[in-house]
C-alpha cells in the first residue's frame, strides 16, 4: 500500500540504485477549456489571466524532467457534434496558449472527448499541439497506430509511454482515427513489445466510474495486469475525482487524479468534482523512489488553482490514504463496491427501460441507441450494471454491507 505523509504529501519507497539516472515525472488530470465552461475565456485572455489561473500550482508543475496532461477535448473551429452519450466538448484554438503555459511536454489524447466534433477537429488539435512543442500520446490514424508507444529521451533515459481509453465514442478502429482502445489483452501485448526498447515504461489510462471514489474490481485487475506485463507505473484519469493508489509488484498505480482545468457549476456538480490532485513520481532506473501528491482547490470566483496547505491538506490526504486502505483490503473493497453499485443501480435501471423503449419503436431513436451502446461498450458503466444486476440475481439488492455511511462521507 502507498501511504502518503499527510503533512508533506510525500511517499518514499525503495532508495533505488544511486548510480541510476533520476527522472521526475509530473502527471495531471483533465485539461478542458471547453466553450462556455470558464477556461475557454481564461485561456484566451492573455498571459496575466493565464498565470493567475495556474496560481501557485505552476511552481510545482515546473519541478520536473517530463510532464503529461490529458487534453479532454478538441481545439478547433471545424466540425459538427457527433451522436454520442454525454456532452460534446470543443474549445477555441487560441486556448492552446493556456495549455502551453503549464510547460507540459506530452498531451495525452486517448479519452472520450477528442472526437466529439469529428475527425477534422481532431486533426486540427493534433497539429496545434505539435506546433506548440508538445508530443501527442495515445492517438493514431487507426487502432494499430494509436497503440504505438511514444518514445522520449530525458536524463539519459529512453522513456516509453502508452495511453489507453475506455471504449466510448472517440477511440480508433481498424480503419478510422482516434484514441487507443482499452483492451487488456491487446494492451498487454503492446506493453511487452515496448518493454525491451526502453529504460522506463509509463502507462496512462482514461477510465473509471465518474465521481466514484474507488476503482472497480475490473479496473484493479486490468491496471495490475499492465504492471505484470512490464509497465513501471500506471496513472489514471477520467473519473472527475480522486481514487486511491497502490503498489503492485513494487510499482505504483494511481487510479484517478481528478480534474485539473475542468470547470463545473459549483451549485450543480457533486463535491467529488472538486477533489483533485496532481503527482510527481521520481524514478531511479525503473524503481519509483518517491511520490509527491499535490492536492489543490479551485477558487469559485476566479477559477484559479490553489495548493492545499495546513489542516485542509492533511484532511484531504487522510481521506486519500483511506481510499488506498480500502483498495488494499479485498473484502473491504468488495463491500464498498457493492454498496456503490446499489446506490447507482436504480438510475441505470430506469434509463435502460426508457432507452430500450425508444429503440424498439417504429423509428428507433439514435440518441437512445447511443446511450444503450454506451452502457454495453464503456467498461465503467458495464462495471456498475454488472455489479448491480449480480446483486439482484443473488437476492442481495436490500443488503447492508456496513459501509454506506462512510461511502457517503468519502463522497461528500
Amino acid at each position: 500500500m502507498i501511504s502518503i505523509n499527510t503533512k508533506t504529501g510525500c511517499w518514499t519507497g525503495d532508495c533505488g540504485d544511486p548510480y541510476d539516472s533520476q527522472l521526475r515525472l509530473v502527471a495531471v488530470g483533465d485539461v478542458c477549456p471547453a466553450r462556455g465552461r470558464e477556461y475557454d475565456e481564461v485561456f484566451t485572455a492573455g498571459p496575466e489571466a493565464i498565470a493567475a489561473a495556474y496560481g501557485d500550482v505552476i511552481e510545482e508543475l515546473r519541478r520536473k524532467d517530463l510532464s503529461v496532461a490529458n487534453l479532454e477535448l478538441a481545439l478547433s473551429d471545424r466540425g459538427e457534434p457527433i451522436i454520442k452519450c454525454g456532452p460534446n466538448l470543443i474549445g477555441p484554438p487560441a486556448a492552446i496558449e493556456g495549455v502551453t503555459f503549464g510547460g507540459f511536454d506530452v498531451m495525452k489524447m486517448a479519452n472520450n472527448h477528442t472526437l466529439d466534433y469529428g475527425q477534422d477537429a481532431l486533426a486540427d488539435t493534433i497539429e496545434l499541439v505539435r506546433a506548440n512543442g508538445m508530443e501527442v500520446l495515445g492517438q493514431g490514424a487507426d487502432a494499430e497506430d494509436a497503440a504505438r508507444p511514444l518514445i522520449i529521451e530525458r536524463q539519459g533515459l529512453r522513456i516509453a509511454m502508452l495511453a489507453f481509453a475506455e471504449n466510448e465514442f472517440c477511440n480508433a478502429t481498424r480503419t478510422s482515427p482516434g484514441g487507443c482502445p482499452l483492451d487488456p489483452g491487446t494492451n498487454c501485448t503492446a506493453i511487452r513489445r515496448a518493454r525491451d526498447g526502453c529504460d522506463l515504461l509509463i502507462v496512462c489510462v482514461h477510465g473509471g466510474s465518474e465521481l466514484c471514489p474507488i476503482p472497480s474490481p475490473r479496473m484493479m485487475r486490468d491496471y495490475r495486469s499492465f504492471i505484470d506485463a512490464g509497465a513501471d507505473a500506471v496513472i489514471g484519469d477520467h473519473a472527475h475525482t480522486v481514487q486511491g493508489m497502490e503498489l503492485h509488484a513494487g510499482k505504483p498505480i494511481i487510479y484517478n487524479m481528478g480534474n485539473f482545468f475542468f470547470w463545473g457549476d459549483p451549485a450543480a456538480v457533486s463535491p467529488q468534482w472538486w477533489k483533485r490532485i496532481f503527482v510527481r513520481l521520481t524514478f531511479s532506473g525503473r524503481s519509483c523512489t518517491r511520490l509527491d501528491v499535490h492536492p489543490f482547490e479551485v477558487d469559485f470566483q476566479t477559477a484559479g488553482l490553489r495548493l492545499l496547505t495546513g489542516e485542509k491538506k492533511e484532511a484531504f490526504l487522510g481521506n486519500l490514504n483511506r481510499l488506498s486502505e480500502i483498495i488494499a483490503d479485498g473484502d473491504l473493497h468488495e463491500r464498498f463496491w457493492n454498496t456503490y453499485c446499489l446506490t447507482r443501480g436504480e438510475s441505470y435501471r430506469s434509463s435502460l427501460a426508457e432507452k430500450a423503449e425508444a429503440i424498439i419503436a417504429d423509428q428507433p431513436d439514435k440518441h437512445a441507441a447511443a446511450v444503450l451502446r454506451h452502457f454495453w461498450s464503456c467498461e465503467a458503466h458495464a462495471d456498475v450494471i454488472e455489479g448491480y444486476t449480480e446483486l439482484i440475481r443473488l437476492g442481495m439488492e436490500g443488503e447492508d454491507f456496513g459501509v454506506a455511511d462512510e461511502l457517503d462521507r468519502l463522497m461528500s
